[in-house]
This record gives structure tokens, C-alpha cells and sequence, in this order.
């Protein structure tokens, strides 16, 4: 477990490629299975792991993608190749392809069957150097074991979620290897696939709009339970925030972090540690509740309102009006 956590060079060094080959799912080249004696390679050499060998650390600028058999970097490789798609490997895929792409690695076209989560959403924000949540992805088999390893990196509490869930779902604050292992064990949660994650103290989350590139409502959300979370579909409660006091380089951050995931309308989440003051992002929301939920009202006259700018650019011929309602952010 030590090898599958430790720490590596090669999260911030530069690595060079091997000549050898990785293949990820490719079970019937192995050398027990006939199919392999038609995979004539020359001096290459091709290793071969299953999907749930593969393991994941994202730190804000340092990321690191490798398989726990023997321990090597993705990026070690000269080529990955993906021979079968069981799950999770589509949900992991995404993730896989924004690393290699990001350490100038070839890799499979995945863009028809890969599918983006909190993982690839946190990998990419924090490999353009934007501050999130130290995070770990472990395949399942080693995560029962790995509490006292995961402590020593995130600290205590941490949190244990669902890479795939929303509103709050299957997020929980672990304190002790009791509540870790209550959730992980839990035969409810055997398909889950989990993702820890530093805990940041706060006084509550922030859930920006980004419209395009302008941020017209902000949204402070605090728990009234005891809870660590602030979702108001968890109970939260949910006040508007001034976006005319907001820190604009957070705003900022925000705007970017969206730009990053290819979107044009987008809530993003944000912590304020109340202990350094320092900033993160949590993640970035392709769909945020616009005509429901808290606000509803509000939320909705600025999205008439971006709509009704967006629709004047497409029928005038004039170039688009610079006229800002609200504050826009480079």
C-alpha cells in the first residue's frame, strides 16, 4: 500500500518515455491466451493491467496517473492503448487522456465513450494550476487498506465521495478508520467508485453563475445541522452574496475554471479556508438548477438576461456590445 500512495518524482518532474507499451484491458493478449501469439511487436515490449489497476493523486499543479502492479507512471510509457472498455473504464477514461494529454503522451481517442467526472474535472483544473483539494482515486482493492496512508496525506477529517454523485449524495466526513471502513465495506456501496479528498475548514461554499464570461449572481450556502455539507438539497441554507464585493480574482478563477471545462453557462463551487484564507475550487457544473431551487427568480432574469445579449450578437450586424449590466471578468 505504501507503493500505491507514495510520493514520486515523476508527479512534477519531467519523464521521459520508455519504449515499452501499455495495455490497459487487454487480458486476452496475455501470454496464457491464444491471441497473443499474434501480437508481434519487435523490441517493444507490452505490460498489461486491468482498469481497476490504475490509481490516481491530483494536488493542485502536481498530478500523477499510474498502475499499482509495479508501481510505473503512465507517462512512463511510449504508448497506451485501451483493448476493452468493461466498467469503470469509461468513467475513468476522461480522466486517463487529460493526463497523458497533458504530459504530451498519445493516447486512444476517447472522446465518443469516455465520460467526465469530478476526477477529470479536478485533474485538469489543477494541472492549469488552479487551487483544488488534494484528491486520490485507489482501485478497489486497495482501499480497504488504505486509511492510515490516506490520514498521513489528507489529514483527519477527510472525505470519502462518490465520483459519480451530486447534491450531496453519498459524501461523507470520515474521522476514524471506523467510519472509513463503515462506508467502504458497506455491500450497498460494493459499486461505488470513491474518491477521497482533503477537507477544507469553512464557514460555507460559494456557488457562482458564470454565464459566458460574466458572473451575475453568487450564492452563500452554510449548513444549519452540524453537517459538512451545505447542499440545500442536505438542508443547507442558501443566501445571495454581492458580487460587486466578491473578490474579483477569485471570480476570476471561477470564469477560468469553466473555460477550462468547455462550457458557456456553468456554476462552480467554492471554499474559503477559514484557517489560511486560501481559495479552492470544488467543482464545476455543466447543468446548475436555473429555473428552480434556491433563487429561482433571480437566477432566471440573469439568464434572460445573457440569452437576450446572446440573441442581439446573432441578429445584429454590428459588432457585439461591450455595455456590461454587471461586473465582466477577463
Amino acid at each position: 500500500m505504501r507503493r500505491a500512495l507514495g510520493r514520486d518524482s515523476t508527479a512534477t518532474g519531467r519523464v521521459e518515455p520508455g519504449k515499452d507499451l501499455l495495455v490497459i484491458n487487454g487480458e486476452a493478449f496475455q501470454p496464457e491466451y491464444g491471441a497473443s501469439a499474434g501480437l508481434e511487436l519487435g523490441e517493444v515490449k507490452a505490460y498489461f493491467c486491468g482498469i481497476d489497476d490504475i490509481a490516481f493523486s491530483v494536488e493542485t499543479g502536481r498530478t500523477r496517473v499510474y498502475e499499482t502492479t509495479c508501481g510505473r507512471d503512465l507517462a512512463e510509457f511510449r504508448l497506451i492503448q485501451i483493448a476493452a472498455y468493461p466498467r469503470p473504464t469509461a468513467t475513468l477514461l476522461s480522466s486517463i487522456s487529460a493526463y497523458l494529454e497533458h504530459r504530451r503522451r498519445p493516447s486512444a481517442k476517447t472522446a465518443a465513450i469516455s465520460a467526465p467526472t469530478k476526477l477529470y474535472q479536478l485533474m485538469v483544473l489543477a494541472q492549469d494550476g488552479l487551487p483544488v483539494p488534494a484528491t486520490f482515486h485507489l482501485p478497489r482493492r486497495l482501499l480497504n487498506g488504505s486509511f492510515a496512508d490516506l490520514a498521513g496525506r489528507l489529514g483527519l477529517p477527510f472525505v470519502l465521495k462518490a465520483m459519480n454523485a451530486s447534491g450531496g449524495r453519498l459524501n461523507f466526513l470520515i474521522e476514524s478508520e471506523v467510519d472509513f471502513l463503515r462506508h467502504v465495506e458497506d455491500p450497498a456501496h460494493a459499486k461505488v467508485d470513491f474518491l477521497t479528498q482533503q477537507f477544507i475548514p469553512n464557514n460555507g461554499t460559494f456557488r457562482t453563475l458564470v454565464f459566458g464570461r460574466d458572473v451575475p449572481i453568487i450564492m452563500h450556502r452554510c449548513t444549519t445541522n452540524g453537517s459538512h455539507l451545505s447542499n440545500t438539497d442536505q438542508g443547507g441554507h442558501a443566501t445571495l452574496f454581492d458580487v460587486e464585493t466578491f473578490e474579483a480574482d477569485v471570480l476570476d478563477m471561477a470564469v477560468r475554471a469553466v473555460d477550462l471545462m468547455g462550457c458557456e453557462v456553468a456554476g462552480v463551487n467554492l471554499v474559503q479556508d477559514r484557517q489560511t484564507r486560501q481559495w479552492y475550487l470544488l467543482e464545476v457544473t455543466s447543468s446548475p438548477a436555473l429555473g428552480t431551487g434556491a433563487f429561482a427568480e433571480e437566477k432566471t432574469r440573469a439568464y434572460s438576461s445573457y440569452l437576450r445579449a446572446k440573441l442581439s450578437t446573432v441578429v445584429s450586424a454590428s459588432p457585439p456590445s461591450r455595455r456590461r449590466a454587471r461586473r465582466r471578468y477577463a
